[in-house]
């Protein structure tokens, strides 16, 4: 599996192998050798990692994850990277005409949380399409005014159909 992960505004590719006794983690394309043993908790980790030892704490707070490692804070944002790959691909531009929301891939529309007139906030989900076996929630990447939708709930969309636009 691989992830996104963003430390202190630096991103790194990073991939897992589960193994027996060991965990082989890509970082960037590099592998290192990982044992891990978890202490005091669910929390608090023992790590040899290319035979340097490291002691990890973490926590979650909401959305905010932070970790520790041998006592210096780093604040981590971990994204799945195919669903990051995903969102890259959504397709939604500010014009004279408004915002657009995009089909990234083709799919099926699972859920419209919005209507026609309904003001919605930068961020906000507005759209639920299904691709590939996986429900992907459509945002607005400005705040505006439902302008129009062009499909419905169970309608089947191609790539980059325009499902949404939101005007000032």
């Amino acid at each position: 599996m691989s992830y996104l992960v963003t430390i202190q505004g630096t991103t790194y590719t990073v991939s897992l192998d589960d193994r027996e006794d060991q965990v082989a983690l890509r970082v960037d394309g590099r592998t290192l050798e990982v044992d891990m043993a978890s202490i005091q908790g669910d929390h608090s980790y023992s790590l040899l990692i290319d035979g340097r030892s490291y002691t990890a704490v973490t926590a979650t707070q909401g959305e905010r994850r932070e970790v520790k490692v041998n006592g210096v804070s780093s604040e981590v944002a971990v994204e799945d990277e195919q669903l990051a790959r995903l969102r890259g691909q959504v397709k939604s531009r500010r014009r004279a005409g408004g915002e657009q929301i995009k089909a990234p891939m083709p799919g099926r529309v699972v859920s419209i949380s919005a209507a026609v007139g309904d003001a919605v906030e930068s961020g906000q989900g507005v759209v639920v399409i299904e691709a590939m076996k996986m429900e992907n929630e459509l945002r607005a990447h400005a705040s505006g005014t439902v302008k129009e939708i062009r499909v419905g709930e169970g309608d089947t969309v191609d790539k980059n159909a325009v499902l949404v636009i939101i005007g000032d």
